[in-house]
């Protein structure tokens, strides 16, 4: 048995590559960082591979014993603090190097651009199974003229992985459906597409991949033991966690909220906002005098105590999420959890409150929720038979399963085209 050669059966020495900075802000980070957490108490021994530096990496949460691998961007794509890395010969030959070193076994993707591309292509070379991970299938943008942003996102995803892009129509409005075609590009390359929700997977099903497993989302609990509310005193708590982006409605949840309390009068209702983004500088603006606590960015160990310390978590986002780390830090937290779109459901039935998204209606719901309290403590109650769908040795588990299965069936076709790899 050579040094790595795990106990039991299977593929335990795993590189997670991800195109995204570790630091930023967002649930595919937080998503990766916990797997992370998971596989390692599991016994596997990991290899991450990002653009973030090695302590940027240690400060976003990655914990001691993993092998942490930079793959430093030249820029970083303004707006979507995206950082830009080709999929070129020297990124291939690193990536190489890194998974012979390591005598990887599976490479997992949590991302759709170039580190993942020149990822999966040093895979094909080495006859590695590669599983991806989809956090979103729903991009989408408003911006115009759509066509001209459809041709500009297919030639930026065609310029950083090498691959020709996938025309399949897979919404509406013509850039959405280019956005889109990046992820399903990549996944259409994978032996293995894990989607942590079920109507996520829907629509990769439908978008013509066949090797679609639902694994949610799971969290490393940090903060004080899980306790389910026994009452809820004034003022009522909700906290809401995230981006402050438009794709996460936080101001119409700020305007709903301080609504609701003008209506309930002072001391009734509080909220609290953590979350940095675009949007919060005119979410503050809007709040004005209302009873709302905007903490910032927080570092994820805070997030567990600042979940205690609320009644409810709200996620107001509608159609855009697939199955947030929001929901899984809110039942395991023993908190339910205030949501307006209905295709979410993992975690839900029972720790859910599902409103609508609507400005005047979601505020009307606030102030019926403080008038009956009873709605919280259910839904409070009803976390301790949810979270056990989102503990870290139930993801283990389950993404060891997929991949010993995908060991034993590495595709010979999802290699690119030789002559579209970039040099």
């Amino acid at each position: 048995m050579h040094p790595f050669e795990p106990a039991t059966p299977g593929a335990r020495r795993i590189a997670v590559v991800c195109d995204y900075a570790l630091d930023y802000l967002g649930g595919a980070q937080t998503a990766l960082i916990e797997q992370v957490a998971a596989l390692t108490a599991a016994g596997a021994d990991v290899v991450v591979v990002a653009p973030s530096s090695g302590p940027a990496a240690s400060r976003a949460g990655l914990g001691e014993g993993v092998t942490y691998v930079q793959v430093p961007a030249r820029w970083v794509l303004p707006g979507l603090e995206l950082p830009v890395i080709r999929n070129s010969a020297r990124l291939r030959r690193r990536l190489a190097a890194v998974f012979t070193e390591h005598r990887i076994d599976v490479v997992q993707l949590h991302s759709e651009f170039g580190v993942a591309a020149g990822a999966t292509s040093v895979a094909a070379d080495l006859g590695l199974p590669v599983v991806h991970t989809v956090h979103t299938f729903f991009w989408q943008t408003s911006l115009r003229p759509q066509p001209l942003i459809a041709a500009l996102v297919r030639a930026f995803h065609r310029g950083i992985t090498g691959w020709r892009p996938t025309r399949a129509g897979l919404a509406d409005r013509a850039a959405d459906s280019a956005l889109r075609n990046m992820t399903l590009g990549v996944a259409r390359r994978a032996d293995q597409v894990v989607s942590p929700s079920a109507h996520q997977a829907e629509r990769l099903r439908a978008a013509g991949l066949d090797r679609v497993a639902v694994v949610p989302n799971t969290v490393t609990a940090s903060g004080p033991a899980a306790q389910a509310l026994d009452r809820v005193e004034d003022p009522m708590r909700i906290i809401w966690i995230g981006r402050c982006e438009p794709e996460k409605r936080i101001l119409p949840f700020v305007r709903a909220l301080a609504a609701a309390q003008r209506r309930l009068g002072r001391g009734r209702l509080h909220g609290v906002v953590v979350g940095d983004g675009s949007q919060l500088a005119e979410a503050r603006q809007i709040a004005a005098d209302a009873e709302i606590d905007f903490l910032g960015r927080q570092h994820r160990d805070r997030i567990p105590g600042l979940l205690a310390g609320a009644h409810l978590v709200a996620l107001t986002s509608y159609g855009f999420d697939n199955q947030p780390m929001t929901v899984v830090e809110a039942v395991t937290a023993g908190r339910g959890v205030l949501y307006c779109d209905p295709a979410l459901s993992e975690g839900l039935a029972g720790p859910g409150i599902q409103v609508p998204p609507d400005e005047a209606e979601l505020s009307a719901a606030l102030v019926d929720l403080v008038e009956h309290p009873g709605r919280a403590l259910a839904a409070s109650r009803a976390t301790e038979q949810a979270r056990a769908e989102f503990t870290p040795q139930t993801h283990a588990r389950r993404m060891f399963e997929l991949y010993d299965a995908a060991t034993g069936r590495v595709r010979p076709d999802r290699a690119p085209e030789a002559e579209a790899l970039p040099h």
